[in-house]
């Protein structure tokens, strides 16, 4: 993460959690166009609701670090890892960019 962007929740997907799982539902907007619902884990839940728009991704991952108690590495390619697949799904956006 050389910049470490910071990103948010697009408003058009909504979560919930159900009997511990935490659900992604596409509901509106560019999100709707995938038109599925997603499961994150306990990890993934952990990331999402540290989206805020605020936090940088290197932020996320020292909090995800300490939390889990992993290394740097790992924590940094698990915050990487799922912005990238989150973004893809249009679940969340770059917050930094105009």
């Amino acid at each position: 993460m050389p910049s470490s962007p910071v990103y948010r929740r697009s408003p058009g997907v909504v979560f919930r959690s159900i009997a511990g799982e935490t659900l992604l539902v596409p509901a509106s907007g560019k999100a709707a166009a995938v038109g599925r619902l997603f499961t994150l884990n306990e990890t993934g839940a952990f990331v999402w609701g540290r989206i805020d728009g605020k936090r940088s991704a290197e932020a996320i991952a020292r909090e995800l670090r300490a939390e889990y108690r992993v290394g740097e590495e790992e924590a940094r390619a698990d915050v990487a890892e799922l912005l990238e697949r989150l973004c893809a799904l249009r679940a969340v956006e770059r917050a930094d960019r105009p």
